[in-house]
Protein backbone atom coordinates (compact mmCIF):
# COMPACT_ATOMS: atom_id res chain seq x y z
CA UNK A 1 0.00 0.00 0.00
CA UNK A 2 1.16 3.39 -0.61
CA UNK A 3 1.31 6.08 1.80
CA UNK A 4 -1.05 9.34 2.28
CA UNK A 5 1.11 11.37 -0.15
CA UNK A 6 0.82 9.08 -2.85
CA UNK A 7 -2.38 8.08 -2.35
CA UNK A 8 -3.52 11.66 -2.53
CA UNK A 9 -1.58 12.07 -6.28
CA UNK A 10 -3.10 8.96 -7.27
CA UNK A 11 -6.82 10.01 -6.63
CA UNK A 12 -6.26 13.59 -8.66
CA UNK A 13 -6.15 11.83 -11.55
CA UNK A 14 -9.50 9.93 -11.62
CA UNK A 15 -10.70 12.37 -9.06
CA UNK A 16 -10.51 15.33 -11.34
CA UNK A 17 -12.31 13.21 -14.34
CA UNK A 18 -14.99 11.71 -12.07
CA UNK A 19 -16.00 15.35 -10.31
CA UNK A 20 -16.41 16.85 -13.96
CA UNK A 21 -18.03 13.89 -14.86
CA UNK A 22 -20.44 13.66 -11.63
CA UNK A 23 -21.04 17.34 -12.20
CA UNK A 24 -23.02 16.58 -15.53
CA UNK A 25 -26.38 15.64 -13.81
CA UNK A 26 -26.28 18.60 -11.93
CA UNK A 27 -24.83 21.40 -14.04
CA UNK A 28 -28.57 21.67 -15.20
CA UNK A 29 -29.94 22.23 -11.81
CA UNK A 30 -28.12 25.55 -12.14
CA UNK A 31 -29.10 26.56 -15.66
CA UNK A 32 -32.42 25.97 -15.24
CA UNK A 33 -33.13 27.53 -12.15
CA UNK A 34 -35.14 30.50 -13.71
CA UNK A 35 -36.05 28.30 -16.59
CA UNK A 36 -40.16 27.74 -17.06
CA UNK A 37 -39.92 23.66 -17.98
CA UNK A 38 -41.85 20.87 -18.59
CA UNK A 39 -44.47 20.43 -15.37
CA UNK A 40 -47.98 21.56 -16.13
CA UNK A 41 -49.12 17.37 -15.34
CA UNK A 42 -46.24 16.62 -13.51
CA UNK A 43 -47.91 17.68 -9.72
CA UNK A 44 -51.22 15.00 -9.71
CA UNK A 45 -48.57 12.62 -11.88
CA UNK A 46 -46.29 12.44 -8.84
CA UNK A 47 -48.77 11.50 -6.68
CA UNK A 48 -49.76 9.20 -9.06
CA UNK A 49 -46.76 7.60 -9.17
CA UNK A 50 -46.69 8.26 -12.84
CA UNK A 51 -50.20 6.29 -13.06
CA UNK A 52 -51.38 8.94 -15.21
CA UNK A 53 -51.54 7.92 -18.79
CA UNK A 54 -55.43 7.13 -18.95
CA UNK A 55 -56.49 9.08 -15.83
CA UNK A 56 -55.17 12.62 -17.53
CA UNK A 57 -57.51 15.15 -18.57
CA UNK A 58 -57.55 18.84 -19.56
CA UNK A 59 -54.20 20.30 -19.54
CA UNK A 60 -52.06 17.78 -18.26
CA UNK A 61 -53.03 15.69 -21.19
CA UNK A 62 -50.49 17.59 -22.80
CA UNK A 63 -47.94 16.23 -20.79
CA UNK A 64 -49.39 12.45 -20.60
CA UNK A 65 -50.78 11.68 -23.40
CA UNK A 66 -52.18 14.61 -25.88
CA UNK A 67 -55.07 12.12 -27.23
CA UNK A 68 -57.26 12.22 -23.82
CA UNK A 69 -57.73 16.07 -24.93
CA UNK A 70 -60.90 14.34 -26.94
CA UNK A 71 -62.10 12.79 -24.25
CA UNK A 72 -66.22 12.67 -22.95
CA UNK A 73 -66.68 15.05 -19.68
CA UNK A 74 -65.49 18.24 -18.97
CA UNK A 75 -64.14 20.00 -21.95
CA UNK A 76 -64.19 23.38 -20.62
CA UNK A 77 -60.94 26.07 -20.06
CA UNK A 78 -58.26 24.76 -18.01
CA UNK A 79 -55.30 27.44 -17.16
CA UNK A 80 -52.19 26.42 -15.52
CA UNK A 81 -51.00 29.19 -13.43
CA UNK A 82 -47.33 27.93 -11.92
CA UNK A 83 -46.02 24.71 -10.87
CA UNK A 84 -42.48 23.63 -9.73
CA UNK A 85 -41.37 19.87 -9.17
CA UNK A 86 -37.89 18.58 -8.09
CA UNK A 87 -36.88 15.08 -8.48
CA UNK A 88 -32.81 13.60 -7.21
CA UNK A 89 -31.95 10.32 -7.11
CA UNK A 90 -29.53 7.69 -7.28
CA UNK A 91 -29.59 3.91 -8.17
CA UNK A 92 -27.21 2.64 -5.08
CA UNK A 93 -26.85 4.62 -1.53
CA UNK A 94 -29.62 5.18 0.43
CA UNK A 95 -30.59 7.67 3.11
CA UNK A 96 -30.02 5.28 6.04
CA UNK A 97 -26.51 4.28 4.66
CA UNK A 98 -25.68 7.73 4.58
CA UNK A 99 -26.75 8.33 7.99
CA UNK A 100 -24.67 5.25 9.25
CA UNK A 101 -21.39 6.36 7.69
CA UNK A 102 -21.20 9.98 7.98
CA UNK A 103 -19.24 10.88 10.65
CA UNK A 104 -17.80 7.51 11.20
CA UNK A 105 -14.15 6.20 10.74
CA UNK A 106 -15.03 3.27 8.02
CA UNK A 107 -13.81 0.07 9.11
CA UNK A 108 -13.20 -2.80 6.06
CA UNK A 109 -16.92 -4.23 6.72
CA UNK A 110 -18.52 -0.60 6.37
CA UNK A 111 -16.67 0.07 2.76
CA UNK A 112 -17.71 -3.16 1.61
CA UNK A 113 -21.08 -2.34 2.31
CA UNK A 114 -20.44 0.77 0.56
CA UNK A 115 -19.37 -1.36 -2.46
CA UNK A 116 -22.13 -3.58 -2.45
CA UNK A 117 -24.44 -0.75 -3.07
CA UNK A 118 -23.00 -0.12 -6.12
CA UNK A 119 -24.35 -1.65 -9.21
CA UNK A 120 -21.70 -3.06 -12.00
CA UNK A 121 -22.92 -0.15 -14.36
CA UNK A 122 -21.68 2.31 -11.86
CA UNK A 123 -23.18 5.13 -9.57
CA UNK A 124 -25.49 6.95 -11.47
CA UNK A 125 -27.14 9.83 -9.72
CA UNK A 126 -30.00 12.01 -12.08
CA UNK A 127 -32.04 14.95 -10.65
CA UNK A 128 -34.98 16.73 -12.61
CA UNK A 129 -35.93 20.34 -12.03
CA UNK A 130 -39.43 21.28 -13.53
CA UNK A 131 -40.95 24.77 -13.56
CA UNK A 132 -43.90 26.24 -15.47
CA UNK A 133 -45.86 29.29 -15.55
CA UNK A 134 -48.28 29.39 -18.49
CA UNK A 135 -50.55 26.83 -20.28
CA UNK A 136 -54.28 26.89 -21.78
CA UNK A 137 -56.44 24.19 -22.92
CA UNK A 138 -60.00 24.43 -24.07
CA UNK A 139 -62.08 21.25 -25.94
CA UNK A 140 -59.37 19.24 -28.37
CA UNK A 141 -57.16 22.61 -28.25
CA UNK A 142 -54.21 23.19 -26.18
CA UNK A 143 -51.40 25.97 -25.83
CA UNK A 144 -48.80 25.75 -23.58
CA UNK A 145 -45.00 27.52 -23.04
CA UNK A 146 -42.72 25.08 -21.17
CA UNK A 147 -39.32 23.40 -21.36
CA UNK A 148 -37.70 20.49 -21.00
CA UNK A 149 -34.56 19.27 -18.32
CA UNK A 150 -32.63 16.54 -17.57
CA UNK A 151 -29.17 15.71 -16.02
CA UNK A 152 -27.44 12.58 -15.46
CA UNK A 153 -23.98 11.24 -14.39
CA UNK A 154 -22.32 8.24 -13.94
CA UNK A 155 -19.03 7.41 -12.39
CA UNK A 156 -17.51 3.88 -12.66
CA UNK A 157 -17.11 1.54 -9.72
CA UNK A 158 -13.49 1.21 -9.87
CA UNK A 159 -13.57 4.61 -8.66
CA UNK A 160 -15.09 3.84 -5.51
CA UNK A 161 -13.01 0.79 -5.02
CA UNK A 162 -10.01 3.07 -5.34
CA UNK A 163 -10.74 5.47 -3.17
CA UNK A 164 -11.89 3.10 -0.62
CA UNK A 165 -9.65 0.46 -0.33
CA UNK A 166 -6.68 1.91 -2.10
CA UNK A 167 -4.62 -0.96 -3.91
CA UNK A 168 -2.21 -3.30 -3.88
CA UNK A 169 0.94 -4.16 -6.37
CA UNK A 170 -0.15 -5.47 -9.37
CA UNK A 171 -3.77 -4.65 -9.09
CA UNK A 172 -5.25 -1.89 -11.56
CA UNK A 173 -8.32 0.20 -12.19
CA UNK A 174 -10.10 1.08 -15.13
CA UNK A 175 -12.65 4.05 -15.40
CA UNK A 176 -14.32 2.91 -18.83
CA UNK A 177 -18.10 3.02 -17.48
CA UNK A 178 -17.65 7.19 -16.46
CA UNK A 179 -20.36 9.27 -18.56
CA UNK A 180 -22.58 12.22 -18.06
CA UNK A 181 -25.10 14.69 -19.79
CA UNK A 182 -27.55 17.69 -19.22
CA UNK A 183 -30.00 20.09 -21.33
CA UNK A 184 -32.11 22.79 -20.46
CA UNK A 185 -34.83 23.49 -23.84
CA UNK A 186 -37.09 25.65 -23.71
CA UNK A 187 -40.46 24.52 -25.56
CA UNK A 188 -43.70 26.23 -27.23
CA UNK A 189 -46.56 23.82 -27.87
CA UNK A 190 -49.48 22.95 -29.76
CA UNK A 191 -51.55 20.36 -29.03
CA UNK A 192 -54.69 18.71 -30.70
CA UNK A 193 -56.80 15.82 -30.71
CA UNK A 194 -59.96 14.28 -32.20
CA UNK A 195 -61.92 11.18 -32.54
CA UNK A 196 -60.69 8.13 -35.21
CA UNK A 197 -63.07 5.89 -34.34
CA UNK A 198 -66.74 6.05 -32.73
CA UNK A 199 -68.51 2.86 -31.63
CA UNK A 200 -71.69 1.77 -29.90
CA UNK A 201 -69.19 -0.17 -27.17
CA UNK A 202 -66.30 2.22 -27.64
CA UNK A 203 -63.90 5.26 -28.83
CA UNK A 204 -60.26 5.57 -30.24
CA UNK A 205 -59.02 9.21 -30.23
CA UNK A 206 -55.74 9.73 -31.48
CA UNK A 207 -53.70 13.32 -30.72
CA UNK A 208 -50.46 15.39 -30.99
CA UNK A 209 -48.38 17.86 -29.31
CA UNK A 210 -46.08 19.81 -31.80
CA UNK A 211 -43.71 21.74 -30.12
CA UNK A 212 -41.05 24.67 -30.89
CA UNK A 213 -37.75 24.18 -29.36
CA UNK A 214 -35.25 26.43 -28.11
CA UNK A 215 -32.38 25.55 -26.96
CA UNK A 216 -30.83 26.52 -23.96
CA UNK A 217 -27.57 24.97 -22.84
CA UNK A 218 -26.41 21.67 -23.65
CA UNK A 219 -23.31 19.46 -22.04
CA UNK A 220 -22.22 16.21 -22.83
CA UNK A 221 -19.13 13.61 -22.31
CA UNK A 222 -17.97 12.76 -25.61
CA UNK A 223 -15.71 10.39 -24.09
CA UNK A 224 -14.01 9.82 -20.68
CA UNK A 225 -11.98 7.31 -19.95
CA UNK A 226 -9.00 6.24 -17.25
CA UNK A 227 -6.83 3.89 -15.73
CA UNK A 228 -4.25 3.04 -12.83
CA UNK A 229 -1.97 0.54 -12.22
CA UNK A 230 0.72 -0.28 -9.40
CA UNK A 231 3.85 -2.34 -10.05
CA UNK A 232 7.43 -2.45 -8.14
CA UNK A 233 8.73 0.67 -9.56
CA UNK A 234 5.28 3.10 -8.82
CA UNK A 235 2.14 3.75 -9.79
CA UNK A 236 0.99 4.84 -13.32
CA UNK A 237 -2.55 6.13 -14.66
CA UNK A 238 -4.02 8.11 -17.09
CA UNK A 239 -7.24 9.69 -17.57
CA UNK A 240 -8.79 11.35 -20.70
CA UNK A 241 -12.30 13.13 -21.06
CA UNK A 242 -13.79 15.32 -23.87
CA UNK A 243 -16.80 17.08 -23.30
CA UNK A 244 -19.24 18.94 -25.60
CA UNK A 245 -21.50 22.48 -24.59
CA UNK A 246 -23.58 24.76 -26.56
CA UNK A 247 -25.29 27.80 -24.99
CA UNK A 248 -28.08 27.83 -27.91
CA UNK A 249 -29.62 25.95 -30.36
CA UNK A 250 -33.21 25.05 -31.97
CA UNK A 251 -35.26 22.24 -33.11
CA UNK A 252 -38.49 20.43 -32.75
CA UNK A 253 -40.51 17.39 -31.15
CA UNK A 254 -42.94 15.44 -31.70
CA UNK A 255 -45.39 13.46 -29.56
CA UNK A 256 -48.11 11.26 -29.97
CA UNK A 257 -51.09 9.41 -28.39
CA UNK A 258 -53.91 7.06 -28.50
CA UNK A 259 -57.03 6.77 -26.22
CA UNK A 260 -59.40 4.25 -26.29
CA UNK A 261 -62.48 4.56 -24.33
CA UNK A 262 -64.20 1.15 -23.49
CA UNK A 263 -67.64 0.30 -21.65
CA UNK A 264 -67.53 0.30 -17.66
CA UNK A 265 -65.60 3.54 -17.92
CA UNK A 266 -62.31 1.89 -18.76
CA UNK A 267 -60.14 4.37 -20.32
CA UNK A 268 -56.78 2.78 -21.99
CA UNK A 269 -53.94 4.92 -22.96
CA UNK A 270 -50.61 4.74 -25.80
CA UNK A 271 -48.17 7.91 -25.39
CA UNK A 272 -44.90 8.52 -27.15
CA UNK A 273 -43.24 11.26 -25.59
CA UNK A 274 -40.18 12.96 -28.04
CA UNK A 275 -41.56 10.32 -31.03
CA UNK A 276 -39.61 12.35 -33.55
CA UNK A 277 -37.28 15.48 -32.48
CA UNK A 278 -34.41 17.11 -33.38
CA UNK A 279 -32.31 19.88 -31.43
CA UNK A 280 -29.58 21.64 -33.57
CA UNK A 281 -27.02 23.31 -30.79
CA UNK A 282 -24.75 26.21 -32.94
CA UNK A 283 -24.69 28.70 -30.43
CA UNK A 284 -20.78 29.01 -28.44
CA UNK A 285 -20.13 25.63 -29.45
CA UNK A 286 -16.84 24.29 -27.84
CA UNK A 287 -15.09 21.21 -26.73
CA UNK A 288 -13.08 21.05 -23.76
CA UNK A 289 -10.19 17.86 -23.85
CA UNK A 290 -8.48 17.14 -20.82
CA UNK A 291 -6.17 14.77 -20.00
CA UNK A 292 -3.60 13.49 -17.18
CA UNK A 293 -0.56 11.34 -17.37
CA UNK A 294 1.45 9.73 -14.52
CA UNK A 295 4.45 7.29 -14.75
CA UNK A 296 6.44 5.51 -12.08
CA UNK A 297 5.37 8.13 -9.11
CA UNK A 298 6.32 6.40 -6.15
CA UNK A 299 5.90 7.75 -2.21
CA UNK A 300 9.41 8.29 -1.83
CA UNK A 301 8.90 10.70 -5.27
CA UNK A 302 10.23 14.29 -4.30
CA UNK A 303 8.80 16.04 -7.22
CA UNK A 304 5.46 14.31 -7.53
CA UNK A 305 4.41 17.24 -10.65
CA UNK A 306 6.96 16.38 -12.25
CA UNK A 307 6.02 13.03 -12.98
CA UNK A 308 2.38 13.99 -13.96
CA UNK A 309 1.63 15.48 -17.12
CA UNK A 310 -1.73 17.52 -17.44
CA UNK A 311 -3.53 19.39 -20.35
CA UNK A 312 -6.44 21.20 -20.04
CA UNK A 313 -8.10 22.71 -24.08
CA UNK A 314 -11.36 24.04 -25.13
CA UNK A 315 -11.94 25.03 -28.65
CA UNK A 316 -14.41 26.01 -30.72
CA UNK A 317 -16.55 23.26 -32.76
CA UNK A 318 -19.33 22.73 -35.28
CA UNK A 319 -22.94 22.52 -34.58
CA UNK A 320 -24.16 19.44 -33.87
CA UNK A 321 -27.45 17.98 -33.68
CA UNK A 322 -28.75 15.63 -30.90
CA UNK A 323 -32.54 14.04 -30.07
CA UNK A 324 -34.43 14.43 -27.32
CA UNK A 325 -34.96 11.14 -25.06
CA UNK A 326 -38.19 9.15 -26.26
CA UNK A 327 -40.48 7.54 -23.55
CA UNK A 328 -42.88 4.98 -24.38
CA UNK A 329 -46.08 4.86 -21.66
CA UNK A 330 -49.20 2.38 -21.68
CA UNK A 331 -51.52 2.98 -19.50
CA UNK A 332 -55.70 2.22 -18.26
CA UNK A 333 -57.45 3.64 -15.63
CA UNK A 334 -61.25 3.85 -14.42
CA UNK A 335 -63.06 5.75 -11.40
CA UNK A 336 -65.12 3.76 -9.40
CA UNK A 337 -67.58 5.79 -7.86
CA UNK A 338 -64.63 7.88 -5.43
CA UNK A 339 -62.33 6.05 -6.23
CA UNK A 340 -59.89 6.67 -9.54
CA UNK A 341 -57.43 3.83 -10.14
CA UNK A 342 -54.71 3.61 -12.65
CA UNK A 343 -51.68 1.71 -13.90
CA UNK A 344 -49.16 2.80 -16.26
CA UNK A 345 -46.26 0.49 -17.50
CA UNK A 346 -43.70 2.55 -19.00
CA UNK A 347 -40.08 2.16 -20.76
CA UNK A 348 -37.34 4.73 -22.44
CA UNK A 349 -35.92 3.43 -26.07
CA UNK A 350 -32.61 4.05 -24.77
CA UNK A 351 -31.25 5.19 -21.09
CA UNK A 352 -30.88 9.12 -21.78
CA UNK A 353 -30.61 11.71 -18.86
CA UNK A 354 -34.23 11.32 -16.80
CA UNK A 355 -35.16 8.64 -19.02
CA UNK A 356 -34.70 4.66 -18.17
CA UNK A 357 -34.56 1.95 -20.30
CA UNK A 358 -35.73 -1.18 -17.80
CA UNK A 359 -39.64 -1.30 -17.87
CA UNK A 360 -41.27 0.30 -15.47
CA UNK A 361 -44.56 -0.17 -13.58
CA UNK A 362 -46.73 2.82 -11.55
CA UNK A 363 -49.93 2.13 -9.40
CA UNK A 364 -51.79 5.35 -8.43
CA UNK A 365 -55.09 6.10 -6.39
CA UNK A 366 -56.91 8.85 -5.88
CA UNK A 367 -60.19 9.15 -3.67
CA UNK A 368 -62.40 12.32 -4.09
CA UNK A 369 -63.29 12.66 -0.32
CA UNK A 370 -65.14 15.75 -0.45
CA UNK A 371 -65.99 17.83 -3.81
CA UNK A 372 -62.58 20.33 -2.91
CA UNK A 373 -60.16 17.47 -0.82
CA UNK A 374 -58.54 14.98 -3.37
CA UNK A 375 -56.04 12.59 -1.48
CA UNK A 376 -53.02 10.71 -4.01
CA UNK A 377 -51.36 7.54 -3.17
CA UNK A 378 -48.41 5.68 -5.52
CA UNK A 379 -46.34 2.75 -5.89
CA UNK A 380 -43.97 2.30 -8.57
CA UNK A 381 -41.75 -0.67 -9.22
CA UNK A 382 -39.09 -1.46 -11.78
CA UNK A 383 -37.10 1.18 -13.75
CA UNK A 384 -33.94 2.54 -12.19
CA UNK A 385 -35.88 2.67 -8.69
CA UNK A 386 -38.68 1.70 -6.81
CA UNK A 387 -41.19 4.66 -5.87
CA UNK A 388 -43.73 5.34 -2.95
CA UNK A 389 -45.78 8.66 -3.59
CA UNK A 390 -48.48 10.90 -1.98
CA UNK A 391 -50.38 13.78 -3.05
CA UNK A 392 -53.11 16.42 -2.20
CA UNK A 393 -55.21 18.49 -4.29
CA UNK A 394 -57.45 21.19 -2.70
CA UNK A 395 -60.10 22.94 -5.11
CA UNK A 396 -62.15 26.34 -4.11
CA UNK A 397 -64.44 27.32 -7.16
CA UNK A 398 -62.09 26.94 -10.15
CA UNK A 399 -59.15 27.27 -8.19
CA UNK A 400 -56.99 23.35 -7.75
CA UNK A 401 -53.97 23.53 -5.96
CA UNK A 402 -51.89 20.01 -5.92
CA UNK A 403 -49.21 18.75 -4.02
CA UNK A 404 -46.78 15.43 -4.06
CA UNK A 405 -44.02 13.76 -2.80
CA UNK A 406 -42.30 10.72 -3.64
CA UNK A 407 -39.71 8.49 -2.60
CA UNK A 408 -37.50 7.23 -5.29
CA UNK A 409 -35.41 3.69 -4.73
CA UNK A 410 -37.60 2.55 -1.75
CA UNK A 411 -41.04 2.63 -0.33
CA UNK A 412 -39.60 2.81 3.25
CA UNK A 413 -38.47 6.67 3.55
CA UNK A 414 -35.48 5.69 5.81
CA UNK A 415 -34.14 3.18 2.68
CA UNK A 416 -35.17 5.76 0.03
CA UNK A 417 -32.93 6.58 -2.42
CA UNK A 418 -34.19 10.16 -3.67
CA UNK A 419 -36.82 12.36 -3.14
CA UNK A 420 -39.36 14.06 -5.73
CA UNK A 421 -41.69 17.26 -4.19
CA UNK A 422 -43.91 18.89 -6.62
CA UNK A 423 -46.63 21.85 -5.99
CA UNK A 424 -48.96 23.55 -8.66
CA UNK A 425 -51.48 25.57 -9.11
CA UNK A 426 -54.14 25.94 -11.86
CA UNK A 427 -57.57 27.37 -13.30
CA UNK A 428 -60.50 24.79 -14.60
CA UNK A 429 -63.61 26.47 -15.67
Amino acid sequence: MLNNKMMSHRRSLPSRLGVTVALAGLVFVVVCGAVPVLAQGQVRAMGLSGAYTGAARGLDAVDWNPANLALDGDRGLSVGLASVSLDLNNNAFSLARYNEITGAVLTSADKDKILRDIPNEGFILDANMHASVLGFSMGSFALTFQGLAGGSGVLDKDFFDLILMGNEIGQSFSFENTDGEAYAVGAATLSYATPVITRRSYRLSAGINARYLYGLYDFTVENASGSIVADMDGVSGEANASVLTSQGGSGYAIDMGLALQLPRGWTMGLAVSNAMSNLNWDTDVERRIWSAYGDSVTASTDDIDARITESDTTYAAAAYSRSLPTMVRIGASNRFGPLLLGVDFSRGIEKRAGVSDKLAMDLGMEWRLTSWLLPRLGLGFGGEVRRGAAGLGLGIGPVRWDLAVANRGKIIPNDTKGLAFASGLSLDF
